[in-house]
């Protein structure tokens, strides 16, 4: 457990009261378990006086020339000095004694450096005074600051120059550094078109200047705290709330000295991105059509799943309202609830099916603001695209396509109906804005490739369907926001009801997306191939995909949360709200070709995206690329270069780590496998009279006790290696996200204890109870952050429950495990703001009560029997 911050300023009182054997007593402590080095600096400082005031010389000696090697200029400064005055009065001989020097103050004079203080400590700013700066990572009950914050400064950003002149305002001349922004086309292309309205041609003006965000983690921004910050400015020993005097200007003039450079940034500057613009084919044979054998069993077993579960839950909700109904007065059960209703479910789907794009239509219409988008305005933006559709109804001979706009700047592209002839393409403004022509013709081609492909009639009714549960959360949880502040006991009752509801809702929303995640993946190969060769450019969908995924990544900055049509239509985008907007944000920092090596190189990749919505983007580039090699094309990446990856480990250790892990997946089937051996001795008890275990022969509690039991199991083996802890030695502070993503070889067991700061971003009120919408703008790009209560979502539905989205749009430090799997994620440990709140998160906690539960509720059900 980490020292307290107070632990330091009681052993620099015990220090200044000479009362030296508790100041290194204090002091050794904080040494030993403090994590941030400045605090760390401090402490050794602290006990180099103590052991001098001591006079215990030699450890004095050795503790100070390992301060000698700090990478703090200030820290080392004062060890040399400090390691000077020790050799001067260290004992010539074992029995002589060092001598204080007696010196005098005289005006005009610098003070002698060891007057004034009887622990002979010299302040690196001799005019600070107050409390002493506290640590960035505490432990989890820790309630101080981070990091050393200004008094006179929110932001907690203590500036090591002079004040800069302010920057010029942001404009198509000055883009933000990130995300970067869009780069010009070349000399004969189209200018980029700004602030176009959806229904308006690139001449229109700029749109009106949007306020301001609170201030995010940016370059042109540097309201980061730093975990390590440079030591510049702090005193160590002597606490300060002079700022101005602690600058090194200041104290430069003090002591008469000449003032050191202030240390680079360790952030690096964002590159604005430079596209190849690589080709097109100009008479290109198109690609050999691809058996859609594949895809049609994807489709068939994921509507079967797709019923099964819709049936499961009309069965549950059916028995559940008859039994309310019996217990209630004045009612009676439903007679025909107690009938079997799959017929009748199969009919209401298949009405769902043939409406869905009037259906979807009214739901983009009034909660998105849709618009109708006519070919002559898209002709405004993409000809090819306005010629590619025109020439797709021709060939079918069928009327034109329904096309819609919604007036986002997140860049969004779908397809929805239950047949070509009544199937509607929506995009939004953003993606008309971001993308140049080649580029929007490319996505619409996608688009018609699920057309062509007819895999979008099963995805038409699935994300209805889904839109039923998201649309109540987010209705409920809008409304419920209004008695978030509410003292009477109405006013909490109908929030704490809005909670609950919108949570289940947003659950509900969750489990209807899973029986169509293999086909939502499969399809998109499909589609890009079919935007290729309608298209001849492969390149373009390349630039394509990537400018989304940037544009993404500027929405929810901008934003300052996931928007919900990014969210509720992510099964019909062709990228990832997740994975777009960790990628996107990285771009600026590191090139393409590496931020997309785990997607290509992985070799648990088919298995770590079963629960993704998007296939890897990097194996859609990859195939893209061959495309574009096919036709003898200059690709937009350079895959070549790294075309043959040898496997890093032996089979036998990636097999290890696939299985520790899936631990708890792979716990049902071993579960399972118990189970039957358990029938089986079973049936032998009964063959040969054993009446005490015949019994368990053909006993379904058996089976359904050991599956939790294996499921417990699984949880257990895994746990160490997926919660190590959290010390000094293992913890990395403020590395750079995209470099955590390079790693071809790294899976979520991998577990990488972390310490990242940068705002908060996400959603306020209840749409954010569960955390369901975290994420960290550090200063180097965007990531998700899990969090979990220790009775994990459970324990944020209570109406007094502190809950992570209460910190969001504050600068924080976030500690956990960092996980590379399909999407980056960070799973916290804690969450600490500039003013010292602290949030801790129980995963480990969490997973250990799921196991006990687990293993209690099987035991139970094993005990009990039955048939």
């Amino acid at each position: 457990m980490a020292m307290e911050h107070s632990d330091l300023q009681t052993g620099l009182a015990a220090l200044k009261q000479k009362n030296y054997e508790m100041a290194i007593a204090i002091l050794s402590k904080v040494c030993e378990q403090e994590l941030h080095q400045p605090t760390v600096d401090r402490a050794t400082m602290g006990l180099v006086m103590a052991y001098k005031g001591n006079r215990t010389q030699s450890k004095a000696i050795a503790l100070c020339q390992t301060l000698t090697a700090s990478d703090s200029p200030k820290v080392k400064d004062w060890a040399v000095r400090t390691l000077a005055q020790l050799n001067q009065s260290a004992p010539s001989s074992p029995g002589s004694q060092p001598q204080t020097p007696k010196t005098v103050d005289r005006p005009g004079n610098p003070p002698s450096p060891l007057g004034g203080d009887p622990t002979g400590f010299v302040p690196l700013n001799p005019s600070s005074s107050g409390p002493a700066q506290p640590s960035p990572l505490k432990n989890p009950t820790s309630k101080d600051i981070i990091s050393p914050l200004s008094r006179g400064n929110s932001t907690g950003f203590v500036p090591l120059e002079p004040a800069q002149a302010k920057p010029a305002p942001r404009s198509p001349g000055n883009p933000p550094p990130l995300p970067p922004p869009m780069p010009p086309r070349p000399p004969g292309g189209a200018t980029p078109r700004l602030g176009v309205s959806p229904l308006t041609p690139g001449s229109s003006p700029p749109a009106p200047h949007q306020p301001p965000r609170p201030p995010v983690s940016r370059q042109d921004s540097p309201q980061v705290l730093p975990l390590e910050p440079d030591t510049d400015g702090i005193d160590y020993l002597t606490s300060s709330t002079k700022k101005a005097d602690s600058s090194p200007s200041a104290r430069a003039s003090q002591s008469g000295q000449p003032s050191p450079t202030p240390p680079e940034s360790t952030v690096p500057t964002p590159q604005p991105r430079q596209w190849r613009q690589a080709g097109r084919a100009q008479n290109w044979r198109k690609l050999k059509p691809v058996k859609p054998t594949y895809l049609l069993f994807a489709q068939v077993g994921s509507a079967i799943a797709l019923f099964w579960v819709l049936r499961i839950f009309m069965n549950w909700g059916m028995a559940t309202a008859n039994d309310l109904f019996y217990r209630l007065p004045l009612l009676g059960p439903i007679q025909s609830f107690y009938r079997d209703q799959t017929w009748t479910l199969l009919g209401v789907l298949i009405l769902l099916l043939v409406a869905s794009p009037w259906l979807l239509d009214l739901l983009l219409r009034f909660a998105y603001g849709m618009e109708k988008l006519p070919p002559p305005k898209l002709g405004n933006y993409s000809p090819e695209a306005r010629k590619l559709l025109s020439r797709f109804s021709l060939e079918r001979k069928q009327p034109a396509l329904s096309l819609g706009v919604i007036p986002t700047d997140a860049p969004i592209a779908m397809t929805y109906g239950f047949a070509p002839r009544f199937a509607r393409i929506v995009v939004s403004q953003g993606l008309l804005e971001q993308l140049e022509d080649d580029e929007i013709a490319a996505i619409y081609a996608g688009e018609l490739g699920h057309l062509e492909n007819w895999d979008f009639p099963l995805m038409s009714l699935a994300v209805l369907l889904c839109q039923v549960p998201y649309v109540l959360y987010w209705q409920v949880s809008r409304d419920g926001d209004k008695w978030l502040d509410s003292q009477e006991w109405f006013g909490r009752v109908m929030c704490q009801t809005a909670g609950v509801i919108s949570a289940v809702a947003y659950g509900l929303y969750w489990v209807l997306r899973w029986p169509v995640l293999f086909l939502s993946r499969l399809r998109f190969y499909y589609s890009d191939r079919a935007s290729a060769s309608l298209t001849g450019n492969p390149n373009a969908l390349t630039r394509a995909l990537l400018k989304m995924a940037i544009g993404i990544a500027q929405d929810v900055e901008k934003q300052g949360h996931t928007s919900f049509v990014l969210e509720g239509f992510d099964l019909l985008s062709p990228v990832g709200y997740v994975q777009g907007m960790t990628l996107g944000s990285c771009s600026a920092y590191h090139s393409w070709e590496n931020l997309l090596e785990w997607d290509r190189h992985n070799i648990y990749k088919k298995w770590l995206t079963l629960p993704q919505s998007h296939p890897p983007l990097g194996d859609r580039l990859t195939l893209l690329d061959l495309y574009a090699r096919f036709w003898k094309l200059d690709a937009e990446l350079d895959f070549a270069r790294d075309g043959a990856v040898a496997p890093a480990k032996s089979p036998r250790w990636r097999v290890k780590r696939l299985l520790l892990q899936g631990a708890p997946y792979f716990g049902l089937p071993l579960g399972l496998i118990a189970g039957l051996m358990l029938w089986g001795l079973g049936a032998v008890a009964v063959n040969l009279g054993f009446g005490a275990l015949d019994w368990v022969w053909g006993d379904r509690s058996i089976l359904q006790g050991s599956l939790l039991i294996g499921v417990s199991l699984g949880i257990v083996l895994r746990i160490n290696s997926f919660f190590p802890d959290i010390t000094s030695k293992n913890i990395r502070t403020n590395p750079k996200l995209p470099e955590l993503l390079t790693d071809p070889d790294a899976i979520p067991v991998d577990s990488l204890p972390i310490g990242l700061e940068g705002q908060l971003l996400g959603r306020r009120g209840i749409s954010n109870w569960l955390a369901q919408d975290l994420i960290l703008h550090s200063p180097t790009g965007l990531v998700k952050l899990h969090a979990a209560s220790n009775l994990g979502v459970f324990g944020y539905l209570w109406f007094l429950s502190k809950r992570p989205s209460d910190l969001v749009g504050q600068t924080i430090s976030a500690v956990g495990w960092f996980r590379r799997g399909a999407t980056p994620w960070i799973d916290l440990d804690r969450l600490t703001t500039a003013e010292g709140k602290t949030h801790a998160s129980g995963h480990p906690i969490w997973s250990t009560i799921l196991a006990g539960v687990a293993v209690l509720l099987g035991v139970y059900w094993m005990s009990k029997g039955g048939s």
